[in-house]
């Protein structure tokens, strides 16, 4: 979990642990597990990490577009 605070990766796991959590938060979870940098996914995407951030933090949602690139992004890792 490089690169990420223990204390974020924490407010992400519990943030992911409920059932209704957002899919943008349970992606966050993922792409911590994978060792994925906010700086990598933010460039890969297409936009800030402050955006990413708040998408793994649930403060915001990505629009349609954003998603769709971060599912590619975050599932390119794991093959």
């Amino acid at each position: 979990m490089r690169g990420y605070s223990y204390e974020f990766v924490n407010k992400i796991r519990a943030l992911a642990k409920p059932k209704s959590a957002s899919e943008a938060v349970k992606l966050g979870l993922k792409a911590i597990e994978q060792g994925l940098s906010v700086s990598y996914i933010a460039r890969s995407v297409g936009v800030s990490r402050m955006a990413v951030y708040d998408w793994f933090t649930g403060r915001y949602e990505p629009s349609t577009a954003h998603r769709r690139k971060l599912v590619a992004v975050i599932n390119n890792k794991q093959s």
